[in-house]
């Protein structure tokens, strides 16, 4: 039985060992000026607030329906989020700024990580990385890429496509893949011109990974 132990072990180790992240070929010059360029479109400026209807898909393949929404103003870090069935009953209402507060939770969504790690998604899709900027360049398949590595170690890729879509790759410190966001084909949001995905999937990589489909409801540009 050690011995058994002993090479699951191994096996481990190797396979940890052996993550690496995708090459990227950096760029310079005004190519690296037009990518980063491109890197900052997901992102907004403004305070906004999102409902979204989100299918998730949970461990064990089971799928869930709610309607999430969410408030987010990247000048001062600050995200709301309330999560609600399709029937108006909030089961989640949270507030992450200098700190997280929760002001209700029902079960499932009051477990133990549940509210930290949810911010943390939010964040991811919505915030522009603030940490080091690693540089820009092109993926092996020809893709614009912008690589950033967060104070706890985790590397963000972000990935743009001449569709104007775009996808997100964070890499734990281990430089395994641990979250992919997808964004899917723009849309205008309501009174003004800025262009929204009309479709988000976040995949949380793992044994207890998790999808979160989210397709856009509205999206309202608010004052500070």
């Amino acid at each position: 039985m050690r011995g058994i132990v002993c090479v699951l072990v191994g096996a481990v180790f190797f396979i940890n060992s052996c993550a690496s992240l995708p090459d990227m070929y950096p760029a310079d010059g005004p190519d690296a000026l037009e990518i980063h360029a491109k890197c900052s479109g997901p992102f907004l400026q403004d305070k906004w607030q999102f409902v979204h209807y989100i299918e998730a898909t949970l461990p064990g393949g089971k799928k869930g329906f709610v309607m999430g929404v969410t408030v987010i103003s990247p000048m001062t870090k600050t995200v709301e989020c309330v999560i609600m069935t399709l029937e108006g009953f909030v089961l989640f209402d949270a507030r992450h700024d200098q700190g997280l507060t929760t002001n209700r939770a029902i079960p499932p969504f009051d477990r133990i990580g549940f509210a930290k790690g949810l911010m943390e998604d939010i964040r991811l899709i919505f915030f522009k990385p603030g940490e080091r900027f690693i540089g820009s360049g092109i993926l092996e398949d020809g893709s614009p890429v912008c690589r950033y590595q967060d104070l706890e170690g985790r590397t963000i890729d972000i990935i743009t496509f001449q569709d104007k879509s775009w996808e997100i790759r964070q890499y734990g410190s281990d430089l395994r893949l641990s979250r992919t966001v997808r964004a899917g084909s723009p849309t205008k949001a309501d009174g003004c011109q800025r262009v929204i995905p009309s479709r988000l999937e976040l995949k949380a990589h793992g044994l207890l990974g998790y999808e979160l489909s989210m397709n856009l409801v509205s999206a309202f540009l608010l004052s500070e």
